[in-house]
This record gives structure tokens, sequence and C-alpha cells, in this order.
């Protein structure tokens, strides 16, 4: 069975699809990669070449699967950075073929937009389809804590503004949020954390913080979540190890630019240390 990702494609470097795909190939799964935009390089604060992708185009990727049944291999789906607003609707396509036949195939949203530092990088159409078409029919969906303010409408400077945010992005759809990078006024300062929400119960995995400028270390955290669920580890268990393989990645980068990903297959099957995802009582229920 197989995964079916879209996400950006860089020719050099590791992120979006670039880095989902070394994640799945080390956990021995397949990945059927779309890309959304085709990049020489991640293009910040570097000089890049590169263009979206046709949303039509993406629509005929999966019309191409319908029509040769590989539709029917489809286990799991999940989205990242989108380059052009149609493409929203192209997820939704292939999802909807994929389960046509009534087969449980999950869908898991990236809501890739933006991040305190930079702000909103995506247009104002995309984003607002992420929120209003994508959101709504995921089974998860993994944040920043910029892309959770936005999903939200609410601020999160706080650890209760944080969990309830998160309750806010469930409740309009998906089972499990996650909230990646929480930084917020109680957050010790040489510690980030990551929070899980499923259904009531919630955990939480701190880890040192670590300033590597590399990109894609949200992206690896999605498709090592992800990867390590569809061989049965519950979510938890798949965070917390899903994290502690992108810090023991970031620890190993330094100052480089680009994730190495290509030599840290240990690291994403057998991170060490292991950092606990610890359960947590919700901040409502303290209040």
């Amino acid at each position: 069975m197989a995964n079916v990702s879209f996400q950006s494609h860089v020719a050099a470097g590791a992120v979006g699809n670039s880095a989902a795909a070394m994640v799945y190939q080390a956990f021995g799964q397949s990945l059927w990669a779309i890309p959304t935009v085709l990049y020489s390089n991640h293009p910040a604060g570097r000089a890049f070449a590169g263009e979206s992708v046709a949303p039509n185009l993406l629509r005929r990727f999966a019309d191409a699967f319908a029509t040769n049944g590989l539709i029917d291999q489809v286990a799991r789906v999940q989205s990242g950075y989108l380059g052009a607003l149609g493409q929203a609707d192209a997820i939704l396509t292939l999802l909807a073929a994929a389960r046509k036949s009534g087969r449980t195939v999950s869908y898991v949203c990236d809501p890739v937009m933006g991040d305190r530092e930079a702000g909103l990088y995506v247009s104002t159409d995309v984003a607002a389809a992420i929120r209003d078409t994508l959101v709504p029919v995921a089974d998860a969906v993994t944040t920043n804590l910029f892309e959770l303010e936005y999903l939200s409408g609410a601020p999160v400077d706080s650890t209760a503004q944080v969990w309830a945010a998160m309750r806010s992005v469930q409740a309009a759809g998906p089972s499990i949020v996650v909230a990646t990078s929480v930084v917020v006024r109680e957050s010790t300062p040489d510690h980030v954390d990551t929070f899980l929400l499923e259904g009531d119960e919630g955990w939480s995995v701190s880890v040192p913080r670590i300033q590597c400028p590399a990109h894609g270390a949200g992206d690896v955290m999605t498709a090592a979540f992800l990867a390590r669920m569809a061989l049965g580890d519950p979510p938890p268990r798949a965070l917390s190890l899903a994290v502690s393989s992108v810090h023991a990645i970031l620890r190993a980068a330094g100052d480089q630019p680009d994730l190495a990903l290509h030599v840290a297959q240990s690291d994403l099957t057998l991170p060490a240390p292991v950092f606990p995802a610890v359960p947590t009582r919700l901040s409502s229920d303290a209040d």
C-alpha cells in the first residue's frame, strides 16, 4: 500500500517531498510524491529557480491513478506546501477517488503557510483554502504556532491558549491535532515543546532547543509521525519517536543550510535519546 504526498519538491536539499521520500524509504514504505512546486532549492534567503505546478496537472495524476487501478493502492494521503489555489481541489479529488470504494484512507494535512518570523508566505487564497476545505476533511493536522493561530483565529501566547486553539481546530474536523515548536510564556528557556491532542487526551514532548538554520524539520517530523503510525504505533509513541528523530537530525546538521537525511537513517528509525510523550492535563481542566 502507498502513501501519497502533495508537497514541494527541491532538487537540492531535504524539504517537502524531497525529505518525505527519504523518511518513508527508511521505514520501508512506498511514497508517491506529487510535487506542488518544482524548485532548485529552498528559497528562503537564497537564490532559486522554479515555479508552481499547474493544478490541472495534479488532477490528471489522480485521473491516471484511477484509470490504471493504482488508486486502490493508496492507503494514506498527506499534504504540505501548496503553490497555487486549485491544488487544494486536486487533493480532494484524489482523496475522494481513493475513498470511493468505501475503503478507509487517512488524510493528514500539514498546513504549511507561514511562521512567526516570516508571517504568511503563501497567498491569502491558498491559506483560506487550506483552512476551509482541507482541514475539515483531515484525520490529523500538524501545525506550528503561527499556523495554529491562523486556523483557530485566536492568539496562542500561553499554554492554555495553545490547547484551546488546538481544540478549536479539532472541532473543525480532525481527530488529531499536533502543535510543533511550542514556545510560549511558560516555556522553559532552553527547551521547545510539541503538543498532541487526540480526542480528549493531550500529551507533550519536550526537547532541548537547538539553533539550526536548516529548513525541513517540520516536513521530516510529519512524515516520520505518519510512517510510525502506519506501522501501528499509537500517536503518542509515534510523536515521541518522530520528535526525537528530528532533534537528533538537527543536532547533527549544525550550521548547515540543509538536513543531511541521506546519512540519517539510524536517526530516523532508532533515534537516541528518545524524549517521552508525557500525558498532560489540558489547561481548561486545571484552570
